[in-house]
């Protein structure tokens, strides 16, 4: 018993430095991983998908207020409200899609390969996301309704996206990405 107590400083160094090179062993596994082309191309979508995403919520959410309010009046102040805001909402995920459209753009893969098809797939939707921003800036009440393009060009994408050849883990998250 003594003698273990004497060798624990030991142990516990020679426990951490294992611990630490496994944990180094993953981290670069997952870094290498992150630089795959696809999983570059992903977080790219991921960020485009989020920002439209986000700017669809924040619209619903604030029509959802208008609806639930009974008092005329203040329904009226609310959609004012929702109105002056449409454009600097706009404009800002109208950014964030623009940047997120550069990243994808950026990914380098084999020109005309199944994953170069669905990235430019994919970067028609942005652009239809990006016109229907400009809309909005100039027109706020046009967010009631979302130009059929969006929709055609997101189901255009997600058809590409079905067409690669994917590992398991990529093709998983493209399936929660671009879920209805």
């Amino acid at each position: 018993m003594l003698n273990l107590r004497n060798h624990r400083v030991l142990l516990s160094a020679a426990g951490a430095l294992v611990v630490a090179g496994a944990g180094s062993g993953i981290a670069w596994s997952q870094a290498d991983r992150a630089s795959e082309p696809a999983d570059v191309l992903l977080d790219a979508v991921e960020h485009s998908e989020s920002t439209m995403r986000d700017y669809i919520d924040e619209i619903s959410a604030r029509f959802d207020e208008i609806e639930a309010t009974s008092d005329a009046e203040e329904q009226e102040e609310l959609a004012t409200a929702l109105m002056a805001d449409v454009p600097d909402l706009a404009e800002d995920a109208r950014a964030e899609v623009l940047t997120a459209k550069e990243d994808a753009k950026a990914v380098t893969l084999p020109d005309g390969g199944r994953l170069d098809l669905a990235r430019d797939a994919y970067v028609a939707h942005m652009d239809a996301w990006i016109a229907e921003y400009d809309q909005a800036m100039v027109a706020p009440a046009g967010v009631v309704e979302i130009e059929p393009r969006v929709n055609g060009t997101f189901d255009k994408a997600v058809a590409a996206f079905g067409r690669t050849e994917l590992d398991a883990g990529q093709e998983a998250r493209v399936d929660e990405l671009l879920a209805d």
